[in-house]
């Protein structure tokens, strides 16, 4: 529990936000507002080597990267289905952690690590065999795209006067992704979902309530459920700054944005109770607001909430779960 600052703080000068107006402003927090949903991100390709390492197994393996609006090189990893019948499939954006990396999520062996320990490798290659097309990236803020977390503190600190949060520009990577996705022509386009673990997670929600094109959402263990009470009642030092997006407890919470932003695409999230990056209240707080609306919208089958016992892990029940949540909502043509 945090002393740090008074818990009855509030904030100042509040901000009422209509909720046909969440969208925008938290784009703008986000500092994604001047970036257009129709920019084709297929130019932002900077290399592309066909690694063709699974055709043993019928996937076919492409190593890519492209930009950000940062000029960063943003790795990824595309793998598809070998499909001799021609049919698109569709796409899913895969995201890891803060110690992962597009090369862990889209090994070869899927399987729980021992070193590092509790990791679980090759998610996103397993979900390219059950018949999606992914793209795994290392994302920003990943150990991989970052030379410490000095640094990572150091730059967080810079681009917040010029309203980049690095919350932001790991959404903007995620989306950039999922436009790449949507362009290859063995994906259907209108048929794009995001997954992601912890760090991953925010990437998927975040950009799934910025973004009201992609079709399914599933974050792992993604510190969603009230801000507030992460900062009052959770392990505040579980997270660095880029999670604390300025000034978004002046406007509005994530069971607001939630609720405003993605009902009635499905979305299932997985959240352990004894998650350090969340205490419980504040995912129950969430499920409290954003349930009701998915309801009223006639579709309560399309909100899911998995509060297994358990801590900030990616188990394969989460993996298993996640694959019968895209089996049904996205490759399934009557949803």
């Amino acid at each position: 529990m945090s002393d740090v600052i008074p818990k009855d703080i509030r904030p100042t000068f509040p901000v009422d936000v209509p909720k046909d107006r969440i969208r925008s402003k938290l784009l703008e927090l986000l500092g994604l507002d001047e970036i257009s949903e129709a920019v084709d991100f297929r130019e932002g390709i900077t290399q592309v080597s066909d690694a063709r390492h699974g055709e043993d197994e019928g996937i076919h393996v492409t190593e890519l990267t492209y930009t950000n609006s940062l000029g960063e090189t943003v790795p990824g990893i595309l793998t598809m289905p070998r499909n001799t019948s021609g049919q698109q499939l569709p796409g899913v954006v895969c995201v890891p952690g803060t110690g992962g990396s597009a090369e862990i999520i889209a090994a070869e062996q899927f399987h729980i690590s021992d070193d590092p320990p509790g990791m679980l490798i090759g998610w996103a290659r397993e979900l390219a065999r059950r018949g999606f097309v992914t793209l795994a990236i290392s994302p920003k803020g990943s150990v991989t795209r970052r030379p410490d977390i000095e640094y990572w503190n150091l730059e967080g600190k810079l681009l917040t006067p010029y309203g980049r949060p690095q919350m932001g520009i790991l959404v903007e990577e995620t989306l950039r992704a999922a436009r790449i996705l949507a362009a290859n022509e063995g994906v259907v386009s209108d048929r794009i979902g995001i997954t992601g673990m912890s760090l991953g997670g925010n990437a998927t929600w975040y950009a799934m309530a910025a973004a009201p094109w992609i079709r399914v959402g599933a974050p792992i263990c993604g510190g969603l459920g009230r801000m507030r009470t992460l900062i009052h009642e959770g392990n505040i030092r579980r997270h660095s700054a880029y999670f604390f997006v300025p000034h978004m407890l002046r406007h509005f919470d994530h069971p607001e944005v939630v609720a405003a932003c993605i009902p009635p695409r499905p979305f299932m999230m997985v959240a352990p109770t004894q998650d350090e990056d969340m205490p419980r209240e504040g995912v129950d707080e969430l499920i409290q607001v954003v349930a009701p609306v998915y309801a009223s919208l006639g579709h309560p089958e399309r909100f899911k909430v998995y509060q297994p016992d358990g801590n900030h892990r990616f188990l394969v029940e989460y993996f298993e779960w996640m694959v019968k949540w895209f089996s049904r909502f996205l490759r399934d043509k009557a949803t």
